[in-house]
């Protein structure tokens, strides 16, 4: 073999090359494909999330598709003519079906009356789900404190997250929440014209889905039929109200008087089919008028009149029975109707009324003839001195004049009228037994 160079060494040479050369290309194909395999992993758990996503947003559909089948029914309940005190109970009933929570209080707000300044603004549970719940009826809550009184305040609709967030927990001020309930899950404020009415408090509601946008709607609708049935409790009771005393006019006397003895005539019919005893009727009314207050306006003026008016309602109407009923039934002249009295009773709170006039220091009272502000009147029961509402006034009224003609500043009780045939509520007279 002939010395020189080897012909190894170019073969050598090249490898050696082509050796630097594949070697970054390998760990470059490498390092692809280890990022190919983390893209698809990171794709692969995105996709998950993605699906989970998209069965909740479906879940979430197929919820507000349902509430949204089904709230027009709901709406239709709201607004069929409810009373203030029934749409608390209501709106318990439809958040309790559409869901299912494990508890539910309605709270509304206290109104505000004159004279208690002094008293906090607060929420009042009106009603509650389930019933006899530690959540207790009448329960009041602050307006100003915890997470209630911070939604309530805000007018935000709230559910756990948003009551947890750090802006949250700054506004939210310290207190023990609504006795008998867990921390809520969900709060909404019943918001009309800017003005929070009430508010809706739901805790563990079992049902999938979006429920807080469920409530918010619900929140939404129960705010307007409250505020419309307000309105309506409000024009009503204007409508009954004597413009001058603030207290019930003539007209809403005689009906809800009218009401109380066709009630009495019912129960004391159906009494009588049953075969069974008749108690005696707790139902009286009690007609007095002013004593010479004719010769009260001449001396002292008509203005002076009017406000011995106001001043007198004023006091009877805060001497009577929470279940009695009063008002002005024509000029100077006043009606008390006593549910729950028989003749005697009723005699005996028309004395303490009566009393309570002649010593209380009205103005110019000492001119009066009797040198006090007197008043006489008559009392009457159903059914021994009337068997309708114009026989009890009917009766209530001879008995007044009656205590006129013996030197007025005094009551008396009515004669009893003859007994008639027992006359079923509407229909014809009862057939009497041989």
């Amino acid at each position: 073999m002939e010395s020189g160079t080897s012909p190894f060494i170019p073969f050598f040479l090249g490898l050696a090359i082509t050796s630097g050369l594949l070697v970054p290309i390998l760990l470059r194909l490498r390092s692809a494909v280890g990022e190919a395999r983390a893209e698809k992993e990171a794709a692969g758990q995105q996709s998950a999330q993605l699906k989970r996503g998209h069965a909740a947003l479906q879940e979430d559909l197929r919820f507000l598709t349902q509430f949204l089948k089904d709230y027009p029914r709901l709406a239709r309940q709201l607004y069929g003519g409810l009373s203030e005190r029934q749409i608390p109970g209501e709106l318990l009933a439809i958040v309790q079906r559409s869901l299912d929570p494990q508890q539910v209080a309605v709270l509304i707000r206290r109104p505000e009356v004159k004279g208690e300044k002094s008293r906090a603004p607060c929420l009042v549970v009106a009603a509650a789900y389930p019933d006899g719940a530690a959540v207790k009826v009448g329960t009041e809550v602050p307006l100003d404190t915890g997470e209630i009184g911070f939604a309530a305040e805000s007018q935000i609709d709230v559910n756990r997250q948003d009551l947890q967030a750090e802006t949250a927990q700054s506004r939210i001020k310290p207190d023990p929440g609504l006795p008998g309930m867990p921390q809520p899950d969900l709060i909404s404020p019943l918001v009309f014209d800017q003005e929070t009415l009430g508010v809706i408090v739901v805790a563990k509601p079992r049902k999938t889905g979006d429920p807080k946008a469920a409530l918010r709607l619900v929140a939404q609708t129960g705010a307007q039929v409250l505020h419309t049935a307000n309105q309506v409790s409000r024009m009503k009771l204007t409508a009954e109200m004597d413009g001058l005393t603030r207290i019930y006019n003539r007209k809403h006397m005689e009906q809800a008087l009218n009401e109380l003895v066709y009630r009495a005539a019912c129960a004391a019919y159906d009494q009588r089919s049953a075969g069974q005893a008749q108690p005696p009727q707790s139902l009286s009314v009690f007609l007095f008028d002013i004593d010479n207050f004719k010769n009260y306006n001449d001396t002292n003026g008509h203005l002076a009149g009017d406000k011995l008016l106001q001043e007198l309602a004023g006091l009877v109407n805060q001497s009577v029975s929470k279940d009695d009923i009063f008002g002005r039934f024509g000029g100077e002249e006043f009606l008390v109707v006593l549910p729950q009295a028989n003749a005697t009773q009723a005699l005996a709170a028309a004395e303490r009324i009566r009393s309570l006039l002649a010593n209380h220091p009205f103005p110019f009272a000492e001119k009066q003839p009797l040198g006090c502000i007197s008043v006489s009147g008559g009392v009457a029961q159903y059914p021994f001195h009337g068997l309708d509402a114009a026989g009890l006034l009917l009766a209530s009224d001879e008995a007044l004049y009656k205590a006129k003609r013996s030197g007025r500043n005094r009551v008396l009780r009515a004669d009893a009228v003859a007994p008639a045939p027992s006359v079923a509520p509407g229909g014809a007279p009862e057939p009497q037994r041989p």
